[in-house]
Formats: structure tokens, sequence, C-alpha cells
């Protein structure tokens, strides 16, 4: 292991008055450092040496982790859409959801008469892709109810449920995603003028909630073929709803409407499907969980929604403890930067959780939020810092029951609801390479 030595304080010299002045210089160093943890009284003598010491040499292993699936029911947004990443593949998304029956309606028996049936979605900004091609999806009546499995608390990215064949309502064009406060698709008029005739009639499968839920239980909206971009709308019940317009024939004609609104938001998911041909990471599946960075170009891949995530393990830590009597870790701060040209296009997530993980690659504790600093002048030094010093002193006494790998997440809200993405160089990678920090101290 190459090591490069910062020397803080002199040799101690061994007789006369200039023999306080290293110790003069010790105080001054850890005053200005503002170390603290240990005191130095009775560890140094005449006859040692004192170094300060940082390393950006220690092996930070790095590789790839597939899961079979990850939560994303309890959103809130709506993902929906196709495209084609170049690193990632052909990703596919589609939304599930409940439609409540209307809080109240009041539609007489005779004089009223039934006109439209749309959807209402409102767009959250986000877009994955390009901003100017057409959105193309259709919507679909589910014919299965919308839960969890047994004794399961979440929906998950590969989880799909029965739907009609033929779509109640389709849209093809252009949405601005930051201009555009909603979208209107024009629905079936079969099934509005059903909802309508249930309303006027005061069907109990319209006016009991549980008995709807039977009749109506959801919709899906998936990526059309022409679709190329993936976009975000909110799914909570003031920005997604069925509205059925109608008229009374009054003195004048009135038109009027009625509201279905999004409910069970815990159910709300987001169907995820990719296919990786052709990319760095194809050999990743549920049954290859794991591929080096060596396997991968020297480059880690992140994406939650997609099931992929990168660990960092440092199995060469404990080798600090050989090399001096005392030997004190400081500080030690992980640099992480994406890949300079992997996000021109694709968002970055804004920021990322350092999270330790087990042997199994399971995550057991979160130990830092990293926010994201852009390097907006030459788009190279972007980058996540985290301070991992507590994390590292805990793995220089670990044991390879409790030893800790890390990994980085996004936070649970951006994971389940934005194809948000992170690629980053290990150590061999000629680019933006991790980078490991280490300051410490030993006496020889």
């Amino acid at each position: 292991m190459n090591i490069t030595l910062y020397h803080l304080i002199a040799k101690r010299l061994r007789s006369g008055l200039l023999r306080f002045v290293p110790a003069l210089l010790l105080m001054a160093a850890f005053s200005s450092c503002q170390k603290t943890g240990f005191t130095y009284d009775n560890i140094i003598d005449t006859n040692q040496n004192t170094d300060y010491i940082l390393t950006d040499t220690l092996t930070v292993s790095m590789k790839n982790i597939q899961y079979d699936s990850v939560p994303t029911s309890g959103a809130g947004n709506l993902l929906i859409g196709k495209n084609t990443d170049p690193l990632f593949g052909t990703i596919t998304t589609g939304s599930y959801f409940q439609i409540a029956q209307p809080v109240s309606f009041d539609i007489p028996e005779y004089g009223a008469a039934y006109d439209s049936l749309r959807l209402i979605m409102t767009p959250n900004g986000y877009v994955a892709g390009d901003t100017t091609i057409k959105q193309d999806f259709r919507i679909y009546r589910v014919l299965q109810t919308i839960q969890p499995a047994v004794n399961i608390s979440y929906i998950y990215n590969n989880n799909t449920f029965q739907t009609e064949t033929t779509p109640l309502g389709s849209f093809t064009g252009t949405i601005r995603p930051n201009v555009d406060n909603q979208i209107r698709v024009s629905m079936s008029d079969a099934l509005g003028g059903q909802l309508f005739e249930m309303m006027r009639t005061k069907s109990a499968d319209i006016s009991q909630s549980n008995t709807w839920l039977e009749f109506f239980k959801g919709l899906n909206i998936s990526g059309g073929p022409m679709s190329q971009s993936v976009a975000g709308y909110r799914a909570v019940d003031s920005s997604l709803y069925m509205r059925l317009y109608y008229h009374t024939n009054e003195l004048i004609t009135t038109v009027k409407y009625v509201d279905f609104k999004m409910t069970g938001s815990s159910v709300q998911f987001n169907n995820i499907a990719y296919n990786r041909s052709g990319t760095a990471i194809a050999g990743l599946s549920p049954t290859q969980r794991e591929l080096p960075t060596s396997a991968t170009n020297n480059t880690a891949y992140m994406q939650p929604s997609t099931g992929v995530s990168a660990r960092l393990d440092i199995p060469y830590l404990k080798n600090l403890l050989q090399l001096g009597t005392y030997f004190s870790l400081q500080k030690v701060i992980l640099t992480v930067e994406p890949i300079k040209g992997s996000y021109s296009v694709y968002r970055l997530p804004p920021r990322l959780a350092l999270c330790e993980m087990d042997q199994t690659n399971t995550v057991t504790d979160t130990l830092a939020y990293g926010n994201l600093v852009l390097d907006n002048m030459f788009n190279e030094h972007t980058y996540y810092n985290y301070d991992i010093t507590s994390y590292c002193q805990k793995e220089l006494t670990a044991t390879s029951y409790t030893t800790r790998g890390l990994a980085l997440t996004p936070s649970s809200g951006d994971a389940k609801s934005s194809l948000d993405r992170l690629v980053i160089g290990d150590q061999k990678n000629p680019t933006n390479k991790v980078k490991l920090s280490v300051y410490y101290l030993i006496y020889k």
C-alpha cells in the first residue's frame, strides 16, 4: 500500500532547551485541528516519532447489485411511459391506482343527460428523456383488486394486475412538464354513460364504497407504442380524477360535473420493467445478482427503481492498525463523482443516502445524506461528499459477522417515482474515480 506522509511535527531533539519546542508545536497542531477523543500523556517518549498522515490510496472495492424487486407503492406520483437509456437499457413504466365513487351527487331522474367522461391528470415536472417528443399512453380498466400479497406490506415494481384489453382512453401529444397544469384525456362514452345512469338511479354499486370498489377496481395507465420518454404525474385526490360532465334541461341548460377522485394512496404503485440488452450491466439479473466493476468497465451503476444498487467496501482498512505502536483514526471522507457525460440528459438524484449493507446486501442502517454539489461551470467535478469516520472506526473492530459494506440510494420517495440514476467510476476508472481520504495519527 503506497502511503503519502505529511509530517506536522519534527522529531524531538534529545537534549537542551529545544526539546520543548516540538511539544509546543504538537499543542498548536492539535489545537488548530481540534482533534479530540484520546490523551497523549505517557504515550510519546523522547525516542518516538509522531506522524499525522493522509492516505488517499486505500483500496475501495466496488460491485453492482441487482435486487429481485423494489417497493413502489405509496409513491404519490404516477410514472408513465417508455424510454431507451444508453446505459440502463429500455425502461417501460406504468401505474395502477384506485378511483373512489363521488362524495355526493344529485342527478334528477328526468331532465338530465350525459355529456362526456375525462381523466384529469396533473404533471409533476419530472421527465426522463426528451421533453420535446410527444407523450403516448393508454388507460385501462383494472379487473383485479389492487392490493399487496398476503402478509406483505407493499406492492412492488414487478407486480401487475389484470386489465381489460381495450383501453378506455388514450393520449398522444406534447406535454410541457413545467408549464401544463393539467392533462385532460377523453374516456369511453360507454363507461361514462353507464356511470351516469348508475348515479341517476342511485345504484347501490355507486352509492356505497364497499360495493363500488368491487364494481370498479381501478385504472392502469401504461406507455403506448409511440412512447419515447417517461413522465411523472401527481397521484393525490386533488390532482388525479375522472370527471363526468352532464347537463340539466331547465329554463336555462346548465352544464354540471361529478368527480371520481383517486383513493387508496397506499396501494397506488408504479410497475417498472426493463430490458438491458447491449448494456454493460446486461449480465445483472435475478439469477446473477452481483457483478464486480471489473466486469462493467470499472463502473458502478445505481438506479433503485429498476433494482440496481452500487456496493462499496474498504477491505484493507484494518491494515492501518499495523502501521505503528499507537494508531488513531481522525477523519475519513468519501467523495463520489458521477462520471462526466453520464448525466447530460438524465437527472442525478438531488441527494443520496449512504447506508450500511450486510453480507447479504440487505441495508441495515442509514449513516448520512450527501447533497449534490454541481460543477455548473466545467461540468467535471460534480460530487457527493460523506464523512464516514464513525463507520470506519466501527469497521476497525468488526468481525466477519458484524462487518458492513456501503450502499448509495436516493430517498424512498425519489426511488419509487423517478428513474434517477447514478454512474460512478471505481479507482481504476480513467475519468471520475471514487475517492477515499483517510486522516490518522500513528506513533512509531
